[in-house]
């Protein structure tokens, strides 16, 4: 799940999160989510949304520190919890 559309996708979940984050601001698939905004309360809510967007149940135990580092790290969860 590393094609563009599937990165547009999770940038469209993610975005909103991401309170320094201006709507025409770029996002790269490695940039720092919690530079960008993303604070442990709103990981919450964004975990929320992950799970519904991508219809996932994501599991405690694949949640680390950095789980939702970047695009990228989301990614990899995202995908873990598919298989």
């Amino acid at each position: 799940m590393h094609t563009a559309e599937s990165l547009a996708k999770l940038e469209a979940v993610v975005r909103p999160h991401l309170k320094f984050l201006k709507p025409d601001d770029a996002l790269s698939p490695e940039q720092s989510l919690g530079e960008a905004g993303l604070d442990s309360m709103a990981s919450i809510d964004l975990l929320l949304d992950l799970e519904d967007a991508f219809e996932v149940a994501i599991q405690d135990d694949l949640l680390t520190e950095n789980s939702f580092a970047n695009l990228v790290e989301i990614q990899n969860l995202i995908n873990e919890s598919r298989a």
